[in-house]
């Protein structure tokens, strides 16, 4: 067992400043943004492979062979050695904050300058400083460190930290740092990033955001972030394809299971569609490869790494079953926090598989959405509706996949809108009193079509598929039929 331990001072002076540079790291009197990412203003470390390679010299991306994740494999970031326990002591003007990662151990003030002191209660990978002019608001086992003068969505942030606090250690793993934390910063640059314990947040980002029915922006983010204090900090990913996704298919992932949690279907459909979107937006059809080989040095990868990668998990769910999954999620933490060896995808699905009531359909799903590319996408046709209100109605048609990749959807004949926005529930998903559906099952290939038949109660208005939003696809808005 390697234990490895580093020290830090920092020192900051009247006056001192430093613009912000390529890395959204700054020292200017309105907020302090340190990273060990890069090694700026931090020294990080370790070897850092990118320094000195430019377009000059830079080579091509590595082909990784079949097997490159049997043995141990390096990690995606951090050091590339055992994660380490950190002491930062910072000296500050008075008047600030400073924020380091893990828990605050000592402050003191004399001659008009604070000296404080961070110590990390369980080992990292990574660290950062931030610091600024700040109130406070604090929660259960979370604080929310931000700029006085806009609080405007402090009260959402607040009970979304709590709320990652509480299920993610539930879901996942036990939480085991002393405090979670939110540091704002001035939006010279616009990001968050899931520290461990102290996760940067941009103003530009959720606290100036507005939240609306189909879109909880600052409640998003701070559940991403918030997530890798799991699926980034606990299980540091490994270096090569699928290791991201690890990190950033996994958080926006856990995303989706906070918006059922605390809001319901209603949110948890609307961010399901929004990263759906941002999906068949930003992929690159003749670059995309598959999630196990996918690696982050091809046009597109991005959205496959983020959005496909948790609409997987979010349908291997479906599969699975909920707490199966989650029984395996548990398991793989555990095994590979801490471990020398250190995980990408094809790491995670034996694992999966072994909490899988029926491995036989693992099989076949890992195989189609894991190591083939596969998005479906549902059209309409010859689309009729008889009956009347006295005998019922009928709605008949044909549904094609014109996508690829099998999937069992539901088509459903709705009458009315499907969430209510009045009353005390509104922020919640509660069916308007209005509403109506019927549904049938088909099971589509690429390229297959079948005919379906609804019978309804009530006057249908229209007819999608997929109405609870639970199987990925091109182009959802196109898979609607209104009479």
């Amino acid at each position: 067992t390697l234990t490895v331990g580093f020290e830090y001072d920092f020192v900051f002076m009247e006056g001192m400043s430093r613009r912000p540079g390529g890395a959204g790291e700054f020292i200017l009197e309105s907020g302090i943004v340190l990273t060990a990412f890069n090694p700026t203003f931090v020294p990080v470390p370790g070897y850092v492979p990118g320094i000195g390679v430019d377009g000059d010299n830079s080579a091509e991306p590595p082909d990784y062979p079949d097997d490159f994740h049997e043995g141990e494999t390096e990690p995606l970031f951090g050091w590339g050695g055992a994660p380490f326990t950190v002491r930062t002591r910072i000296t500050i003007p008075e008047a600030f904050t400073a924020n380091g990662v893990g828990q605050l151990v000592s402050s003191e003030v004399a001659d008009g300058r604070r000296t404080v002191v961070w110590e990390t209660d369980h080992p990292v990978s990574i660290f950062n400083v931030v610091a600024g002019k700040y109130a406070v608001m604090e929660g259960d086992g979370t604080a929310i460190y931000y700029h006085p003068k806009h609080d405007y969505n402090i009260e959402e942030m607040s009970a979304a930290l709590d709320a990652a606090r509480r299920y993610y250690s539930e879901w996942f793993y036990p939480f085991p740092w002393d405090l979670l934390k939110i540091s704002e910063f001035p939006a010279y640059a616009r990001y968050a990033q899931g520290f461990p314990t102290n996760i940067t947040f941009s103003e530009g980002i959720g606290f100036l955001a507005k939240s609306d029915p189909t879109s909880h922006v600052a409640f998003m983010v701070v559940a991403h972030e918030a997530a890798h204090q799991w699926w980034g900090n606990l299980l540091v990913p490994g270096e090569g394809p699928g290791g991201n996704i690890l990190s950033e298919g996994m958080s926006d992932y856990s995303t989706m299971l906070l918006h059922e949690q605390v809001y319901g279907d209603r949110y948890r459909i609307e961010f399901g569609k929004r990263i759906e979107s941002r999906y068949g937006i930003g992929r690159f059809v003749d670059a995309e490869r598959p999630l196990v080989r996918t690696d982050g040095s091809r046009p597109g990868d991005g959205a496959v790494t983020y959005s496909k990668s948790a609409w997987v998990m979010w349908m291997l769910q479906q599969e699975m079953g909920r707490d199966q999954i989650l029984a395996g999620l548990r398991a793989f933490i555990e095994e590979y926090s801490p471990d020398p060896d250190f995980p990408v995808l094809y790491d995670l699905l034996p694992v999966l598989r072994g909490f899988a009531p029926d491995t036989a359909v693992f099989d076949i799903f890992a195989e189609q959405w894991f190591h083939d590319v596969v998005v479906p996408e549902y059209e309409f046709e010859d689309v009729t509706k008889t009956g009347d209100d006295a005998d019922g109605w009928v709605v008949r048609g044909t549904v094609r996949n014109v996508g690829t990749g099998r999937m069992t959807v539901e088509v459903a004949a709705t009458a009315g809108e499907r969430w209510s926005d009045e009353g005390d529930d509104a922020e919640g998903s509660v069916v308007a009193e209005d509403y109506r559906d019927a549904r049938t099952r088909v099971t589509l290939d690429a390229g297959e079509s079948a005919e379906f038949e609804i019978r309804a109660s009530f006057d249908p208005e229209r007819v999608l598929v997929d109405p609870d939003v639970l199987v990925l696809q091109l182009n959802r808005d196109d898979a609607v039929f209104d009479f």
